[in-house]
């Protein structure tokens, strides 16, 4: 009977295989960094991969669900999501050196479940320092490494 034993155990180990990337790709996302914003760390059409979750760090690049609101998006307005930098965190001091608008309020810290993102590049981003604070809810993840340029892809 060690026939039928052979076949079970290679189909257990090819479910498991297959539970463990259903799994990560649950966990994992990849991105196209569209615009000038994040240069000189990651430029338009860097593809990143991005770990889901929502517990971050001040320094970190994160991805988040655009602002519904703002006419003032001028790059791919169709696209949900933007990366930004983590500046400050729930109960941290607002930056006021980078963010002195927002540094006048809330006794100058951010506010709880809120966070102020901006770009590495700031003349082209549009960030906290026009949007106020983002929502930490609506953070998808962190980005964990940029991804080789598909074949054929050049940076501009």
């Amino acid at each position: 009977m060690t026939g039928g034993r052979d076949v079970w155990v290679p189909a257990v180990a090819l479910a498991v295989v297959a539970a463990c990337g259903a799994g990560a790709a649950r966990r994992l996302l990849v991105v196209t960094v569209r615009g000038p914003s994040m240069t000189p760390t990651h430029h338009h059409g860097d593809r990143l991969l991005v770990r889901r979750t929502r517990t971050v760090r001040r320094g970190q690049v994160v991805v988040v669900l655009r602002p519904r609101s703002p006419a003032i998006w001028r790059q791919d307005r169709h696209s949900p999501l933007i990366v930004k930098r983590v500046a400050a965190m729930p109960g941290e001091p607002v930056p006021p050196e980078l963010v002195p608008l927002l540094a006048e309020g809330h006794e100058g810290r951010v506010p709880p479940g809120r966070l102020v993102l901006l770009g590495d590049n700031a003349a082209a981003s549009v960030d906290s320092r026009q949007l106020g604070f983002f929502p930490l809810d609506e953070v998808l993840g962190v980005v964990t490494r940029s991804l080789p340029r598909p074949e054929g892809a050049h940076r501009r």
